[in-house]
C-alpha cells in the first residue's frame, strides 16, 4: 500500500471538488466498451483531489440517471499528477473495504454481484459481506455474514462478478453490502459507481479507512452521493421465500432450474411502472420489458430455449424500489 500523504483533517477538507478547476476530456474507444476520461487540475496546491472519471457502459443499475457509471481514482498533484488508487478500492489512504446501504428490504441473501472497472494482480483474496444498520449512526455496525474468497485473478472488468454467501444471510428493513478489498501488494481494485450525484436517497456509499476512525460515508467527504455498483441477489427460489422493499416483493422462480422456460413471479403493493431486465454475469441483457401494472401478483414468461447452463439474473424495478434475484438454467 501507497504512502499515506495528508492527516484526517486535510483529508475530510480537500476532498472536495473545487470552483478554481480546469476541466479536460478525452473520448477513447476499447473494444465494445466506451469509455471517456474527464480530469479536474486543480490550479495549485499539493493536495489530493478525486480527479479521473471512467464511464462504462453498459450498465449495472436502472436509475435513469445511471444510464453510464463511473470509476473514481485519487491522483495527488506533487507538482504532477499522480495516480493514488480508487475510491471504491484500494488506495494511498489505506481503504479496506467499501459498502453500499439498502434500507427497507427484508429477506435472505444469497449472493453480491459487483461490477469492478480495473483490476491489476491475480493472488490477493476479496470477500463479499453483510453488515447490519446502526441505528444511531447510520454507520455497518454488526458483521453478519461473509462470502467465500474470491482472487483477484478472477474478477472480471466485462461484466458481473460474484460473490457466494455458503449459507443465504437473513436481513430485516435494510443491511449493508461491503466488499472487502485485496490487501496483497500489487493487487488492486476500483469498483464502478454511479456518477457523484446519481444516487436513491435512501442508499449511501461508504468507505472503510481504518486510519481515519473506521467507516465514513462518501456526502461527507465529497459533498456528495452516489451509489456502488454492488447488487444484492435475494434468495427467493424455494416457492414460499419472499425477497420485500417498499411495496415490491419478489415471489421466485418457477420453474428453476429452468429448460424451456421459467416464470418470474412479484407482487405490487400499489399501482406502479415496472421495468424487468434479464441478464447474465458478463452483463449481456437476455430480456427487457417495461409496463404499467396494477397492485397484485403478477408474473413474466422468459424463455430458456436458446441459454447455455448457467446462472442467470433478473432485476425487478418499480417507481420505488429495485430487487435483484436469480435463475438457474440447465440442458
Amino acid at each position: 500500500m501507497k504512502k499515506i500523504y495528508t492527516a484526517i483533517a486535510l483529508f475530510v477538507s480537500c476532498l472536495f471538488m473545487t470552483a478554481n478547476a480546469q476541466l479536460t476530456q478525452s473520448k477513447t474507444e476499447l473494444g465494445s466498451l466506451s469509455y471517456s476520461t474527464v480530469q479536474l487540475f486543480p490550479l495549485s496546491g499539493n493536495i489530493p483531489q478525486p480527479l479521473t472519471t471512467t464511464t462504462l457502459v453498459p450498465t449495472s443499475y436502472s436509475y435513469t440517471c445511471a444510464s453510464t457509471q463511473a470509476l473514481y481514482s485519487f491522483n495527488i498533484v506533487r507538482p504532477i499528477v499522480v495516480d493514488s488508487g480508487y475510491v471504491f478500492g484500494n488506495n494511498v489512504y489505506g481503504e479496506t473495504g467499501c459498502a453500499q446501504k439498502y434500507l427497507n428490504y427484508t429477506g435472505s441473501i444469497s449472493q453480491l454481484l459487483v461490477r469492478v472497472g480495473h483490476k491489476a494482480g491475480t493472488t490477493g483474496n476479496t470477500y463479499g459481506e453483510i453488515y447490519s444498520i446502526n441505528p444511531a449512526t447510520r454507520k455497518p455496525q454488526a458483521l453478519s455474514g461473509t462470502t467465500s474468497a474470491v482472487t483477484t485473478g478472477s474478477i472480471t472488468t466485462t461484466g458481473f462478478t460474484a460473490y457466494t454467501f455458503t449459507t443465504s444471510i437473513t436481513v430485516t428493513n435494510g443491511f449493508f453490502a461491503a466488499v472487502v478489498l485485496p490487501t496483497t501488494a500489487g493487487d488492486t481494485i476500483g469498483i464502478v459507481s454511479n456518477k457523484m450525484g446519481c444516487s436513491t436517497t435512501d442508499s449511501l456509499s461508504w468507505l472503510n479507512v481504518p486510519s481515519f476512525g473506521g467507516w465514513m460515508n462518501v456526502p461527507t467527504v465529497f459533498g456528495s452521493n452516489t451509489d456502488i455498483s454492488i447488487l444484492a441477489v435475494g434468495d427467493v427460489n424455494v416457492g414460499v421465500n419472499e425477497y420485500s422493499s417498499n411495496g415490491l416483493s419478489l415471489l421466485g422462480a418457477y420453474p428453476n432450474p429452468a429448460n424451456d422456460f421459467t416464470t418470474l413471479r412479484y407482487r405490487l403493493e400499489e399501482p406502479s411502472t415496472v421495468s424487468i431486465e434479464v441478464f447474465d454475469l458478463t452483463g449481456r441483457v437476455i430480456e427487457k420489458s417495461s409496463e404499467n401494472l396494477s397492485s397484485g401478483n403478477h408474473d413474466i414468461k422468459v424463455s430458456a430455449k436458446n441459454l447455455s447452463s448457467g446462472n442467470y439474473y433478473y432485476t425487478i424495478k418499480t417507481d420505488k424500489s429495485q430487487l435483484t434475484s436469480k435463475f438457474i438454467v440447465t440442458k
